[in-house]
Order: C-alpha cells, then sequence, then structure tokens
C-alpha cells in the first residue's frame, strides 16, 4: 500500500498556533461602572456568591452559564477550527463570535435568574429610588445595568 501525502501540515500548524496564541474573556471589565462609581465586576461577583456578612444571598449565573453552555462553547470552537484549517473561517472572527455569544448566553441566565426571592427591604429600597410606583421583583435586572454591561474580549496571550 501506497502512503500519499498531500502537505498541508504546515496550514495545521499554522491554524493551531493562532488558536494557541489566543484567548476569550467574557465578564465584567473595569471600565463598566454603576452611575455611583461602584465597578459591575464588585456587584457581580458579591450577586454570584454571595455576602453573608451583608445578609446578600447567592444568586449565581456565570457558574451554572458555563457548566451549561461548555459542551455548546467547544463544538463551535472545534467547528471554527476545523473551518480555520480548511482557510474557510478566520480564528479571530471565530473567537470573536464565540466570546460574543458567550456574553449573550450570560446576560441571558441573568435575566433568568429569580431565586432567592428580593427582600422586602430591597423591594422598598428600590421603590424609594423610584420616581413612579412599582418595581421589578426580579433580582439583578433593576437598573439593566450589570446585563448591559456584559462583555468580551479576544485577546493574544502575553
Amino acid at each position: 500500500m501506497k502512503v500519499v501525502r498531500k502537505g498541508g501540515t504546515e496550514k495545521l500548524h499554522a491554524t493551531l498556533k493562532d488558536v494557541g496564541g489566543k484567548q476569550i474573556r467574557v465578564g465584567f471589565f473595569p471600565e463598566a461602572k454603576y452611575p455611583d462609581g461602584t465597578p459591575v465586576a464588585y456587584v457581580a461577583a458579591i450577586q454570584e456568591y454571595g455576602y453573608p456578612q451583608g445578609n446578600i444571598p447567592a444568586r449565581p449565573f456565570m457558574r451554572p452559564t458555563a457548566e451549561q453552555k461548555k459542551a455548546e462553547w467547544g463544538r463551535q470552537i472545534a467547528g471554527a477550527v476545523r473551518g480555520a484549517i480548511d482557510g474557510k473561517v478566520d480564528v479571530g472572527q471565530a473567537f470573536e463570535a464565540l466570546g460574543a455569544r458567550s456574553a449573550g448566553d450570560i446576560a441571558r441566565t441573568i435575566s433568568l435568574v429569580t431565586t432567592p426571592p428580593l427582600k422586602k427591604t430591597t423591594l422598598e429600597a428600590r421603590q424609594a429610588r423610584k420616581k413612579t410606583p412599582g418595581v421589578s421583583k426580579k433580582p439583578l435586572v433593576d437598573t439593566g445595568q450589570m446585563i448591559q454591561s456584559v462583555s468580551h474580549v479576544v485577546e493574544d496571550k502575553s
């Protein structure tokens, strides 16, 4: 039996090097702040893990999203790598698409969090800040700032 090599190993190595040299970061970056200057990442961390000393229960959204979506995200990046090897996909664009999708998945999870319910004192504080009657009883979405602040960045590994 004769083995015929068609080449292409250079393209494979170049693609794998390109993929291995990039990373996607998803979450809340330093520039995202509430109007009073509080970093959104700070508030998000408290919500994700809770703060028992402050009587704030955990309302996780990042870890459950990552756990639920990791297989889908893995399939997306694997398809992108195959496409890049075939010359049909740009690795940077594929990473951007996955970053945007991941940020969107996290934002969606934030919008779906309903438990634990907000305490009466929290609802009263929300109402005190509003000029019109009625407030949302959903956790994490009072101003929409957290959902709007979920972002991503594709960068070269250093």
